[in-house]
């Protein structure tokens, strides 16, 4: 009985990760698409490289998003984004460029370059600010994004994903109802990247 029982629960789990991504797929394959620069000639420069580098001609929405979720996660840690500083202002635009050259920054920087990123592709993407559940209990201050889509808000974490590691998506393409319990108080991170419209 107990084998039966580990064998459901690991075909449900497969089941249901398996409809997260076909869900995923579906909204940002069928997304309107507004590719937006970020103003800033530096950034925008090291933008399109990065994309030319980790996508292709062909490739779906929802593949060039998990591309630039992958290429975060693979290719970044968590620390002290310096790389910002040669900026005028601390804002979205220097702590993308500083994230996507230097590849060290903490969660705004992830989320600045993921917005950067998926804003170049189309997608109405925006940093959020707000509280986050923490491992060990209670909550602290954290960034990440948000895509919207058809009105409805769609979490994109990398820095929670590459914190947690593993080959599992637990903060891509979800909603706050299937995150419950993990974000608190989310405002729009004005400065950062704002919303479309």
């Amino acid at each position: 009985m107990k084998a039966f029982f580990i064998t459901f629960l690991t075909i449900f789990f497969l089941f249901s990760g398996s409809v997260k991504a076909a869900n995923a797929e579906f909204l940002l394959n069928n997304a309107e698409l507004y590719p937006t620069a970020t103003g800033d000639e530096f950034c925008d420069e090291i933008v399109q490289k990065t994309l030319e580098n980790i996508t292709f001609d062909g490739m779906t929405t929802y593949e060039k998003v998990l591309s630039c979720y992958n290429y975060l996660i693979d290719t970044c840690s968590y620390g002290d984004n310096v790389l910002r500083l040669d900026f005028p202002e601390d804002n979205g635009t220097a702590r993308a460029y500083g994230m996507l050259v230097g590849h060290v920054g903490a969660c705004d920087d992830y989320s600045c370059a993921f917005a950067a990123l998926t804003r170049a592709i189309g997608l109405n993407c925006y940093t959020v600010y707000g509280q986050t559940a923490r491992a060990n209990g209670g909550y602290t201050g954290h960034i990440w994004c948000v895509i919207a889509i058809n009105g409805v808000e769609y979490v994109f974490d990398p820095q929670i994903d590459d914190n947690i590691g593993g080959s599992s998506y637990y903060r891509f393409c979800v909603t706050y109802d299937e995150t419950p319990d993990s974000y608190y108080g989310a405002e729009v991170r004005w400065g950062y990247f704002e919303p479309f419209f």
